[in-house]
C-alpha cells in the first residue's frame, strides 16, 4: 500500500482527499449534530490488474491526466505488482478498504 500511495501523490495536487482530513473544518456546524461515524470494512476481490491498475487509473486526478502520463502511471502499478511476492502471477487478490460514514442531523 505504500509503495502504490508513493506512486500516485505526487499527483494529488490539492485534490481534496480523505486522508488530509480537511473536510473535517467544515463540521460541526452551527444547527447539527454529528450522528454515530460508522465503518464498514470489506475487500475488492480480483486480480491484480483489475484491482489493483484500474482502481489506480480511476482516482480522480490521475483519471484527468493525459493518456500518456496515465499509461506511465500503469506500467509503474504494474512493474509494482511484478515485484511484490505477494501479488505477482496471483489470479487473484484481496485489497483491503474501510467506507468510513459520517451524517449530521439538523438541529434547528
Amino acid at each position: 500500500m505504500a509503495a502504490l500511495e508513493a506512486l500516485v501523490e505526487p499527483y494529488a495536487g490539492d485534490a481534496p482527499r480523505y486522508r488530509s482530513g480537511a473536510w473535517r473544518k467544515l463540521f460541526p456546524a452551527d444547527g447539527f449534530a454529528a450522528l454515530p461515524e460508522r465503518r464498514v470494512p470489506y475487500a475488492h476481490i480480483g486480480d491484480p490488474e483489475r484491482v489493483i491498475v484500474d482502481r489506480t487509473l480511476s482516482v480522480s486526478f490521475i483519471a484527468a491526466l493525459p493518456p500518456a502520463e496515465r499509461a506511465k502511471i500503469a506500467a509503474k502499478v504494474r512493474a509494482l505488482i511484478a515485484a511484490t511476492p505477494e501479488l505477482a502471477g496471483r489470479d487473484a487478490i484481496s485489497f483491503p478498504y474501510e467506507t468510513r460514514m459520517f451524517a449530521w442531523r439538523r438541529t434547528g
